[in-house]
């Protein structure tokens, strides 16, 4: 069969009747702006591409996850709605060109939602429900371009905009706004011409050339998505998945693509029986969003890849490795998967490493394998304190050092193979042997000198200060109620201050550059907080015991702590911390 073409207004009819979305299709990602610009292409008559159809065969609906088209758009969503079929219903699938349709359907007939600024709930108030808009008296003469002319001719000619469902927008002087929804309503030309009448003919505010500008575009509209065969479109009637499958990822590999571990979704959703591959896979990362807050969201290759690691498979995101062998592999394993990330998002988030302190994903994926190592023949997932305080630790020094800023296959083969090891000896989360394997990789996480000049130059204002604090501490500061703070507060800091404690005027920029670094860092439970904040820091230092200095790695010298003599203090504690940093 070759190509046919249809109008937009008869595609339109057939979406979520009989034309439908595979499983293997990614979800809507266009922004308002590709929908204007979309709008813009058809408003002058330019093509839009070809589309790709599938007729299902008749008895192979439960072969395949099939979706609605979605018709009121949340901007980042990633969920479409599964469809509910009649049996003996013919079925069409798109293959190609659902980023298409799916603006066709959310500005002539849906809505598309933006979050409000600022605002971190997903409670409905926060978000505004908009619908498209064309102003009619946008003149989309443009022929005379010259080389003074500061407009691109591929701008959008015509003006397309987004407004707010609930407020209509108010007309400026030589503006005529109409939601281009209501086109639909005239089915006919004589509907179109009524239309005219109660939009254009009957708009006293604009003038007649205003007037005339407001007709043709709304002539133009009504043709470009009732008349005209815009819709080019070529159906593949093959019974063979294989095929479709190759054509759906040949079709799919130009343009904006598709990302890799999105075309081996379509192979595993396919392959898998017991679950939804899509539906899980898009309800994991949900949960791993809300539960850590990352700074870059979770993605599918992510769950694909610890899918892979965890079960001890090359984890690279590569169709070798999606052999019908390993897909069964996953399925089987699936359940226990997602246990133990979400077990292992919340270690993280209990202890304090989430949002900007996860310094990447993978984080999550290493500590993963390792609660599903060490509990494999257990009847529940946990993890003993002391492991819990060495995954910590591990976790801040390995960000500390960006050993996973580079990231290789070889930096992760080698934590499970000291993981594996470490298990075999019935040993906990094994801190030392992956120190020596990542020191063999030229990625130490041990502390230098220059590490600890690093650590002690780190600002307070830093969002891996207070991790880096706690390293100080048997455990995460938030567990002990303890909170960080510099030693001497900024109000002492000031010249007026540090002259009235016998600073010199050339000591001062010397000592004022200490100002909220971990240098001073300790953490500070509730009493001693109130005692740190009623009192001048020197007299304050007056009232340490000698288990409060050691606690918080203080030098012993009582002396010391005079703002005149702060250079001195800082080098003996650079020395305390040395020591500590080492016997990490």
């Amino acid at each position: 069969m070759g190509y046919q073409t249809t109008t937009i207004a008869e595609t339109l009819n057939r979406i979520n009747n009989d034309l439908f979305i595979p499983a293997i299709q990614r979800p809507f990602v266009w922004q308002p702006q590709h929908i204007t610009r979309l709008f813009d292409s058809l408003m002058r008559g330019y093509p839009i591409g070809g589309f790709m159809f599938w007729d299902l065969p008749e008895g192979s609906f439960e072969d395949w996850e099939i979706y609605y088209f979605v018709k009121y758009f949340r901007m980042g969503s990633i969920h479409n709605e599964q469809a509910e079929l009649l049996k003996g219903r013919p079925v069409t699938l798109v293959l190609d060109g659902q980023q298409r349709l799916t603006s066709l359907l959310i500005g002539l007939v849906g809505s598309y939602s933006i979050k409000q600024k600022n605002k971190r709930k997903v409670t409905d108030e926060f978000w505004d429900e908009k619908v498209l808009y064309i102003d009619l008296c946008q003149s989309p003469d443009r022929d005379e371009f010259n080389e003074y002319d500061d407009t691109s001719p591929i701008a959008e000619h015509y003006r397309f905009a987004f407004f707010d469902h609930d407020v209509l927008p108010r007309n400026k002087l030589g503006e005529l706004w109409f939601k281009v929804g209501l086109i639909l309503e005239a089915k006919s030309e004589s509907e179109r011409d009524q239309m005219l009448k109660q939009w254009v003919t009957s708009n006293l505010n604009s003038d007649v050339a205003s007037r005339s500008i407001a007709t043709d575009n709304l002539c133009r509209l009504w043709t470009s998505v009732w008349n005209e065969q815009a819709i080019t479109y070529f159906t593949e009637t093959s019974n063979s998945y294989d095929r479709v499958l190759d054509i759906f990822i040949r079709a799919n590999d130009g343009g904006e693509k598709l990302k890799h571990s999105d075309l081996l979704m379509s192979v595993i959703t396919l392959r898998w029986e017991k679950f939804n591959a899509r539906e899980e896979t898009e309800l994991l990362i949900d949960d791993l969003t809300k539960s850590l807050d990352p700074k870059r969201a979770f993605t599918r290759e992510f769950i694909l890849r610890t899918a892979l690691f965890l079960n001890d498979l090359d984890f690279s995101i590569k169709v070798k490795n999606f052999i019908p062998s390993n897909i069964r592999l996953l399925e089987q394993s699936w359940e226990r998967t997602k246990d133990i990330l979400r077990f292992s998002a919340k270690f993280l988030r209990d202890h304090g490493l989430y949002a900007e302190r996860l310094s990447g994903a993978n984080i999550l994926m290493l500590v993963a394998y390792y609660v599903h190592k060490s509990t494999i023949n257990d009847v529940a997932l946990h993890l003993t304190i002391d492991d819990q305080q060495r995954i910590r630790r591990w976790l801040i020094l390995i960000s500390f050092h960006g050993v996973l800023a580079t990231q290789t296959g070889g930096t992760f083969m080698t934590y499970r193979n000291v993981i594996r090891n470490g298990l075999r000896g019935e040993q906990g989360f094994p801190l030392q042997a992956l120190t020596k394997a990542f020191n063999k990789l030229n990625r130490p996480i041990n502390f230098t000198l220059d590490a600890v000049d690093r650590w002690s130059n780190t600002q307070f204002s830093n969002v891996q200060a207070e991790s880096l604090l706690s390293l100080l501490y048997p455990g995460d500061l938030a567990s002990l109620h303890l909170r960080a703070l510099p030693i001497i507060q900024s109000c002492f800091f000031t010249p007026e201050e540090l002259r009235r404690s016998d600073v010199s005027d050339a000591l001062v920029p010397v000592v004022q550059n200490y100002d909220q670094r971990l240098i001073l860092g300790v953490a500070l439970n509730n009493l001693e907080q109130e005692q740190y904040f009623a009192l001048p820091f020197e007299q304050w230092a007056q009232t340490f015991s000698p288990t409060f200095i050691h606690t918080h790695c203080l030098p012993e010298d009582i002396s010391l702590y005079r703002m005149n003599r702060l250079p001195e203090w800082v080098v003996e504690r650079r020395k305390l911390l040395i020591q500590r940093f080492f016997e990490l």
